[in-house]
This record gives structure tokens, sequence and C-alpha cells, in this order.
């Protein structure tokens, strides 16, 4: 909605009120961010910015470098030819009570850093501390044990497979 700032609270009561018998609440941002790492679901400046190709940040389902020319397709087709750096995955969080990943945490393997964690959050409907991340693709494998750095304490991650609520994606068409 836009409106002019001094009419902020004026709409959000007249909402609140008109959705009271709907059970309305208000939630936050991290709420929605607990929602969308539960489902691996990509943010635009994290998992999705031009750091990343397309194919790197799991998009490329909706790539078909075959139909044709487009703006980019020199530089895809050259990013592809050299090979691409990373791969977005979901990993478990294991051993946290106190911190969840909140973004740009070094991922180490052997302590090795392979990568970076590009958002994270308590998944509370899974009841697990989740991360996505980008990290070297030969080590994207489902089971694959790594570690992350969250506040200067090393932790335990797996990765899992995405979408690890619903990950048929049939609640959102419920």
């Amino acid at each position: 909605m836009h409106h002019p700032i001094e009419y902020q609270n004026h709409i959000f009561d007249k909402l609140m009120e008109a959705g009271k018998d709907l059970n309305l609440k208000p939630y936050g941002i991290r709420a929605m961010n607990s929602l969308r790492v539960e489902k691996s679901y990509k943010l635009v400046g994290t998992e999705l910015s031009i750091e990343y190709s397309p194919y790197e940040s799991g998009l490329d389902r909706f790539i078909h470098p075959n139909k044709g020319d487009f703006i980019g397709l020199a530089a895809l087709n050259q990013w592809r030819e050299k090979g691409f750096s990373n791969k977005l995955v979901t990993m478990e969080v294991h051993g946290v009570t106190d911190a969840d990943v909140l973004g740009n945490n070094p991922i180490y393997n052997n302590g090795t850093v392979v990568g970076r964690a590009t958002g994270g959050d308590f998944g509370f409907r899974l009841n697990k501390s989740l991360a996505l991340g980008m990290v070297k693709p030969d080590l994207a494998k489902v089971g694959q044990k790594l570690e992350i750095d969250i506040l200067g304490k090393m932790h335990q991650v797996s990765i899992i497979e995405d979408s690890p609520y619903d990950p048929e994606n049939k609640l959102l068409r419920a």
C-alpha cells in the first residue's frame, strides 16, 4: 500500500479491526523468514543476486538456452563453459541453542572455507535450525556433513533435501 506516512497508524488500526473476525494478527520479517527457509524459498539479494548465476541459484528449470537468442545468453554460455563455483543447498544446523544463521556465515569442510550461508532461521514447524547457502558443487550432496561458524562457534550442518517443510509444495495449492 502506498500512502502518506502520517496515515500509517490509522490504516493499520482499521485493517486490524476489519480482520478481527478472521483472527488477523501482525507478523514480522523474522517470522516470514522462518517460513521461507523451511520451504527453501529464495530471496532476491541473497540467494538470487548478480553474484550467482541462475544455475547456481537453482533456477535452471527456467533457463532455455536453446530457445533462441536473448540478452545475456553469451555471458551465460561463457559461465557454463568455465563451470560453476557454487550450488545452493538447504542445511540443517546441529547443536544450536541460542543463535541461528543470519547470512554470510562461512561454511567449512575440514577447516577449509567451501561456501557461505545466504540466510537461515529457526524452522518452528520443523523444530530445527535451518540455513540456505552456497557451497562448492562437489560437496552439494544430501547427507554431506560440513561446519558453519555462528557467532564464533562452529556447528555441524547436514545438507538436506530442499523444502523440508511441504517438499511437494501441496500446501500452497490447498
